[in-house]
């Protein structure tokens, strides 16, 4: 086991990263895109049966909590957002925090 990529900072470097998109790019599509790969390349590094199924479930819900916040409540409007009145990169991101926070959670259940 690589206690690198098994450590509690390994696992929240994407969380830093992805907040660099922004410097560079508004284009929805381009975050989307970039997010996309980065999750690639997390599961890539280390990946866990049956993420994917996870990632699925949290874009899902994200979406319907995205929408239903949007269409319902009238809490929050995206400026160009293309896709049902949000971002693209807004489901990608709620899917990859479903990964994330199990992620971490595992590692902070099983810290000594």
């Amino acid at each position: 086991m690589n206690k690198f990529r098994d450590s509690l900072f390994f696992q929240l470097i994407p969380l830093f990263l992805v907040q660099f998109i922004f410097f560079f790019t508004q284009d929805e599509i381009t975050v989307s895109l970039v997010m996309l790969l980065m999750l690639g390349l997390s599961f890539l590094i280390k990946y866990e049966k049956n993420e994917w199924i996870l990632f699925i479930f949290g874009v899902i819900l994200g979406l319907l909590f995205e929408i239903g916040g949007d269409l319902i409540y009238s809490v929050q409007n995206w400026e160009n957002a293309h896709f049902l009145s949000i971002p693209l990169w807004v489901p990608v991101i709620w899917g990859y925090g479903f990964i994330f926070i199990r992620r971490i959670g595992n590692r902070l259940i099983t810290l000594r």
